[in-house]
């Protein structure tokens, strides 16, 4: 009989257990699985482009001794030849880790697209750095 009133109480934990879990796990109740888009100016990096909105509203573009990229202005990333991306290559490995974000948005506000292969680098700096 004692066997019997365990087994039952084991069986109501589980069940109890698995409700409650499934209660608070209930599909349509998060909001984590809605999609947002990403704003139509974006460069594409917007994983690692999360900067201070203040800077981001600001029309001042900063430098970082890298003027001589403004030639690629509108420049589509697929357009590159590999002298260009390494040109570019080279100011990216030259910044400071805490510079990465500030110079990704400085070529956004600038108009250059970098090659998607840098995207990537810059966001694996990033995450490097961290």
């Amino acid at each position: 009989m004692e066997i019997l009133i365990g087994i039952l109480v084991v069986i109501f934990i589980f069940v109890a257990g698995g409700t409650f879990l499934a209660s608070k796990y209930k599909k349509g109740d998060s909001h984590a699985d809605e999609i947002i888009a990403p704003p139509s100016d974006c460069c594409g990096a917007h994983e690692v482009c999360e900067l201070d909105l203040q800077k981001k509203l600001s029309d001042e573009i900063e430098y970082f001794d890298d003027e001589e990229l403004d030639r690629f202005k509108e420049k589509t990333p697929s357009n590159y030849s590999d002298e260009e991306i390494e040109e570019i290559r080279d100011v990216l490995y030259t910044l400071q880790p805490n510079d990465i974000k500030p110079w990704l948005e400085s070529i956004e506000k600038r108009q250059i697209c970098i090659p998607e292969i840098l995207q990537q680098e810059a966001r694996q700096l990033l995450s490097e750095a961290s």
